[in-house]
């Protein structure tokens, strides 16, 4: 009976640990793609040419991820079979989505630069050189995401196997 009792005790927090991730996981979807979220106005800001608005907006973003990935190092694993790793995985997997999306800080300061007619063709010419470099840059943290979001879904699939989830 003992036995029972802690291991539908141990199910309980395991299950409870991976709600709270898939939570944390739609806030952050809700960052990137919802309706009116720090994304959503960048973009628009962007069209509009309001490049500081759209610097804002990344400065919202960023807040966003700190707090999610705050909230997510604060979550006990005390005792969890695969909770430490599913945990870690997962704030790595945010870390490096986060580093994709305030990398657009250089980005939109080489587009201000090179639009701004006040500047010299040089300067703007500059610009437009290290805005292509940081398109590299781009692809680059684009393939350490999906190598993070690989090891998040192994981490997942090992976290649900051990604790009989799913």
């Amino acid at each position: 009976m003992l036995i029972l009792s802690l291991i539908s005790c141990q199910s309980k927090k395991a299950s409870g640990l991976k709600i709270t991730l898939e939570e944390k996981g739609r806030a952050v979807f809700n960052i990137m793609v919802g309706k009116n979220g720090p994304n959503e106005r960048k973009l628009k800001c962007l069209i509009d040419g309001d490049f500081h608005c759209a610097q804002q907006a990344i400065n919202e973003e960023e807040q966003a991820f700190n707090k999610i990935i705050k909230e997510i190092n604060a979550l006990q694993t005390d005792h969890i079979k695969h909770g430490d790793e599913l945990k870690a995985a997962t704030i790595n997997y945010y870390e490096s989505v986060k580093a994709l999306e305030i990398s657009d800080r250089l980005d939109i300061a080489q587009q201000q630069i090179s639009q701004d007619k006040a500047n010299t063709r040089e300067v703007r010419d500059a610009a437009i050189q290290k805005h292509s470099q940081l398109l590299k840059s781009s692809v680059e943290l684009h393939k350490v995401i999906r190598k993070k979001e690989q090891l998040l879904a192994e981490a997942q699939k090992q976290y649900n196997l051990n604790n009989h989830l799913d």
